[in-house]
């Protein structure tokens, strides 16, 4: 058993494989939380058809998913991409899979060097204010395993896609709202996915743009003119 705080919100795992415990070590905290224990039913649940994942792996996936099933009553989603800070600000890079969000984000990095910071380069946490979205790094980042405990006030998403040129325009919130919709997780009940649905309509409402983009220095400028206003620095 141990505790962990995420998002600003402290949670007890009691978990059957020390694989979960190292897998959380840069969120534990000593403050006891609100209990999540998965069973062995629910462990079985994320073997995917024609998978052979070890059962301390799954174990990581289910209480990751119990987390986000009650997080959403809380205001706060899982938004699949790559979020990073820059100049205090988050952007996020969203993309079906395969088709290059983490590649962009790197670019960020490989141009604006320690300007930028990785929060969570795959399933980081988005939470809803009155005030504002913020996002929030967790474990579960991908291949590379890019990210960190911090957090930043979005302003900004890109829903990218592959293109001979880079383009970018802003979608109107009707445009934006299916296509951020595909890259939120949905719970299983319908209370939640009735929150959920009206959580994405917030996120909907940020600056969002649809670019089509090239793997160059270009596509960075690009972006970071139309998010920032900004120049590339010199």
């Amino acid at each position: 058993m141990f505790h962990l705080s995420l998002a600003g919100y402290p949670f007890t795992v009691d978990n059957r494989y020390e694989y979960v415990k190292a897998l959380w070590r840069d969120y534990w905290t000593q403050k006891p939380g609100e209990l999540i224990t998965v069973s062995k039913e629910d462990i079985a649940r994320e073997q995917t058809d024609g998978g052979h994942w070890p059962a301390s792996y799954l174990e990581s996936l289910a209480v990751y998913r119990d987390i986000c099933e009650r997080f959403v009553a809380r205001d706060v989603v899982l938004f699949h991409c790559s979020a990073l800070a820059y100049r205090q600000r988050g952007y996020l890079f969203a993309a079906p899979s395969g088709t290059g969000k983490s590649t962009h984000a790197r670019l960020w990095r490989e141009v604006l060097g320690d300007a930028v910071r990785m929060i969570n380069d795959d399933k980081p946490l988005l939470k809803v204010t009155s005030e504002g979205v913020t996002v929030y790094g967790t474990p579960f980042a991908g291949k590379e395993g890019l990210q960190e405990n911090s957090s930043a006030p979005v302003a900004g998403i890109v829903l990218l896609h592959q293109a001979g040129t880079n383009s970018i325009r802003k979608l109107s919130p009707q445009e934006a709202y299916p296509m951020l919709l595909n890259q939120t997780y949905r719970p299983k009940d319908a209370a939640g996915l009735i929150k959920t649905l009206e959580l994405v309509q917030r996120l909907s409402e940020l600056p969002v743009y649809s670019m089509g983009c090239t793997i160059s220095r270009e596509a960075v400028a690009l972006a970071v003119q139309t998010l920032t206003g900004q120049e590339l620095p010199s």
